[in-house]
């Protein structure tokens, strides 16, 4: 009698179910990160910007005075959720002027920021740099200043401090 006998090669049905469940809880986790991280490079861009118009403001103010502009300072007001506004305080008399955001005929320039991005708080609506120094104006009056951005559906935030002197740090 010839002895003959069958083996099969390849994976039970268990085996394959195994595989493909571990394979797709590893996707899900990669892409639940991946959209985390997105949003902290996105958080991180909008404060790198939000400080640049914080920065610009300071130095236009500084060159107003150099030059011999017509303007009383320049600013930057906060709009929620996430418009950021570079202003140019004007009056006929600059010992007359209100020192605060006063519409779109101060405009100078407008940021959006990224729509998943908003401000979570901020103590203050305005920063002012009025020259020659710059003086500091905040509105409200205050000697120290945070603007908290958030991204949505998020508990990540990022802190942008600026003082009465003017200097601008981060957390």
């Amino acid at each position: 009698m010839s002895g003959r006998t069958s083996s099969t090669r390849g994976f039970t049905l268990i085996e394959t179910l195994v595989v493909l469940s571990i394979t797709a809880l590893l996707s899900t986790v990669l892409i639940l990160y991946s959209h985390i991280g997105e949003n902290q490079i996105t958080l991180f861009r909008d404060q790198s910007q939000v400080i640049g118009i914080i920065e610009k403001a300071k130095s236009l103010a500084l060159q107003t005075y150099v030059s011999g502009g017509a303007a009383c300072g320049y600013g930057v007001h906060f709009t929620l959720p996430n418009t950021v506004i570079l202003f140019k305080d004007q009056a006929a008399n600059c010992a007359n002027s209100d020192n605060v955001y006063s519409g779109p005929s101060e405009d100078f320039s407008h940021i959006i920021l990224d729509q998943n991005i908003t401000f979570a708080s901020s103590d203050m609506t305005d920063i002012l740099f009025v020259p020659p120094n710059p003086t500091v104006i905040m509105t409200p009056p205050i000697t120290s200043g945070t603007i908290t951005l958030q991204a949505t559906g998020s508990t990540s935030q990022v802190k942008i401090k600026v003082n009465n002197a003017g200097q601008i740090s981060t957390n």
